[in-house]
């Protein structure tokens, strides 16, 4: 295992051998946590797994968030309240969006970028499962990888 230190720990269930995407996303997630250490709280509210499978690359990650720390596995891994399926370029432009009140307030969505994601996914190419039943989860996902601070 590899884990990424801030005050709320990101580990890579598979060291070395994670795919590609859990390595982005467990970078992603290490990051921002170590620079913006107020969404360390967003991150423990979220009680179910989170998956985000790259459909360029054919790789996926599920992310378990818990009290402690935030662990990402290869694949998809028990059943996801929310899975992202895009491309890596997607996923990259979500990280991108700033978001306020640890996702409840999604004002990257009312930015250029913003409204390219939404037509992405009213088009399908970017889907979100989970987005209507798991709002705040998929929201607070968004929030956790944005690199952007609101």
């Amino acid at each position: 295992m590899t884990t990424v230190e801030t005050g709320y720990a990101v580990t890579l269930y598979d060291g070395q051998d994670a795919n590609g995407v859990a390595g982005i996303v467990g970078m992603l997630l290490g990051q921002n946590l170590d620079n913006f250490p107020s969404r360390v709280k967003f991150a423990r509210r979220i009680s179910r797994p989170v998956a985000i499978y790259s459909t360029d690359t054919e790789t996926a990650c599920t992310i378990i968030f818990g009290s402690d720390e935030a662990v990402v596995y290869n694949d998809i891994v028990g059943k996801p309240a929310v899975t992202v399926m895009a491309t890596v370029d997607q996923i990259l432009d979500v990280s991108q969006l700033p978001m306020k009140a640890g996702g409840l307030v999604p004002v990257g969505f009312f930015t250029g970028r913003g409204m390219s994601v939404l037509g992405q996914i009213l088009q399908h190419k970017l889907v979100v499962k989970g987005l209507l039943t798991h709002t705040v989860t998929a929201l607070r996902t968004i929030a956790l990888v944005s690199v952007v601070d609101a």
